[in-house]
């Protein structure tokens, strides 16, 4: 009898951690999904209030498939590039742009567009949508200028590449102002 004691106290142990565990996940994806679109949605607004983009800020995203040559001679590659003014994404609800690629001049290879979201803190999402259908995100951060970030191809669809971003808009310089070009009493005028 005490051997079947053993065993039920056991097996009664295990069932009860399995339905701990099950709940458990259970309650961390119902968590997750209610929970961390709010969490981010606080973030973002925050952000947008805390860190808005200077007003003269222009943002240029360049992405580059790199081709890989069919005949094992030549690579290539195509581009598509987006020019995004802080006034857009300073917007409510930020501001959405669509790009498709280029022609190239080896003809067409890369099917996909690119979908990127600004908001007015300069937090940017990129997202490819391939011809498969499912859009994957390949970034999403506070905007840095110079940042380049690697992703990976989709069969069919585009090439592996890399994401760069810029800021596009030119800082007036501080000081003084001196007259170029002019003769002074140091130089002759040529």
């Amino acid at each position: 009898m005490p051997l079947l004691k053993k065993y039920l106290s056991s097996g009664l142990l295990m069932v009860s951690a399995a339905i701990g565990g099950a709940l458990l996940e259970a309650s961390t994806d119902l968590i997750k999904k209610n929970f961390e679109p709010t969490l981010i949605s606080a973030r973002n607004a925050l952000e947008d209030w805390s860190y808005p983009l200077p007003s003269e800020a222009v943002i240029g995203l360049n992405l580059m498939f790199y081709m890989p040559s069919a005949s094992g001679h030549e690579s290539w590659a195509e581009g598509v590039s987006a020019t995004i003014p802080s006034r857009s994404c300073r917007k409510t609800e930020g501001h959405d742009i669509v790009r498709a690629v280029d022609e190239s001049p080896n003809g067409h290879r890369t099917n996909a567009i690119m979908i990127i979201h600004c908001r007015p803190s300069g937090r940017v999402s990129v997202f490819l949508a391939p011809q498969s259908g499912e859009a994957k995100q390949i970034y999403d951060g506070r905007f840095k200028d110079g940042e380049k970030i690697g992703f990976a191809g989709v069969a069919g669809s585009y090439a592996a590449g890399v994401l760069t971003m810029h800021r596009l808009d030119a800082i007036e310089p501080s000081g003084q102002w001196e007259p170029m070009n002019l003769p002074n009493e140091n130089h002759e005028n040529f």
